[in-house]
């Protein structure tokens, strides 16, 4: 019995060796070019870079109340980063929370643990969305301004001023 493979099977496996060859290439060749038109965009080792371009938080009903604070977080680097956590001395206690519906249609606020912001991209909280909610002062007046610490994954702390606004019927805060 003839062990060697013959002539046919050893073109045929050579083709398909080929075929792998030829895929396996294409697709490294367009990685090449995705990396590279990347890189070229400037992208490529960008971090996150992380502004906080409107803050503001809602005077309560009921002064000491609890209420939202809300942030435009833009992020003009190249990587996505997160927000952690929100502190404030003027306000004995703040929560990244986000808002959510129940069966019947009542709205409520749940902890988030923190927020993703992404590459290029911004966060605009508000009462829909994302928010913090803190424990208000109840010396705080409409028009001053409460300092906020945000800290982020990669980018630090960043501390801000939000300016106190009253809630207002049928207008956003």
């Amino acid at each position: 019995m003839n062990s060697s493979p013959s002539s046919s099977s050893r073109l045929r496996r050579a083709r398909e060796a080929t075929g792998t060859g030829l895929v396996v290439a294409l697709v490294s060749l367009a990685a090449i070019g995705c990396l590279s038109a990347w890189a070229g965009a400037g992208h490529a080792g960008s971090p996150a870079k992380i502004e906080v371009r409107e803050a503001r938080v809602l005077l309560p009903v009921i002064p000491g109340r609890n209420t939202n604070a809300y942030f435009r977080i833009v992020n003009t680097g190249g990587a996505p980063d997160r927000l952690l956590s929100v502190t404030s001395p003027a306000a004995s206690t703040a929560e990244l929370t986000v808002h959510r519906m129940n069966e019947e249609n009542g709205a409520y606020r749940e902890s988030s643990g923190s927020v993703e912001i992404p590459a290029e991209g911004e966060v605009e909280m508000s009462p829909h969305a994302s928010a913090v909610t803190v424990r208000s002062d109840p010396s705080w007046r409409p028009g001053e301004r409460v300092a906020f610490t945000l800290a982020f994954q990669q980018s630090g702390t960043i501390t801000v001023e939000a300016d106190v606004r009253p809630v207002t019927l049928g207008s956003a805060p």
